[in-house]
């Protein structure tokens, strides 16, 4: 029996080449978000919304939710890490940076 492995979904979350947002910006200090996904990912989501998508929530607010649901857990994680990085002796605070990223922040110089 082979073994499959199934990437994360979160792998690629921030490469350049896997989302192409469009973001204007409006009047009175509105944004308009926007992206396009492939077939795959539309069929995707589309399968998803039907599976959990209550018939009373249009599918605007559904994505609205989605949206800041997603940007909700990613503060929550941020703020979590940065805690755990943190400590304080003697009254200061520092925070202790991942050596992968100081190895990036150097080779970036």
């Amino acid at each position: 029996m082979s073994e499959t492995t199934v990437e994360s979904p979160m792998t690629n979350l921030f490469s350049e080449r896997s989302w192409k947002p469009v973001v204007t910006h409006r009047n009175r200090g509105r944004m308009k978000v926007s992206f396009k996904l492939s077939k795959d990912e539309t069929s995707a989501f589309q399968a998803f919304q039907k599976d959990v998508r209550p018939e009373e929530i249009s599918e605007e607010n559904f994505i609205k939710s989605i949206f800041f649901l997603g940007l909700s857990t990613l503060e929550q994680n941020l703020s979590q890490r940065i805690a755990e990085s943190m400590t304080v002796e003697d009254g200061e605070v520092s925070l202790e940076v991942p050596e992968e990223v100081s190895d990036d922040n150097e080779n970036a110089e």
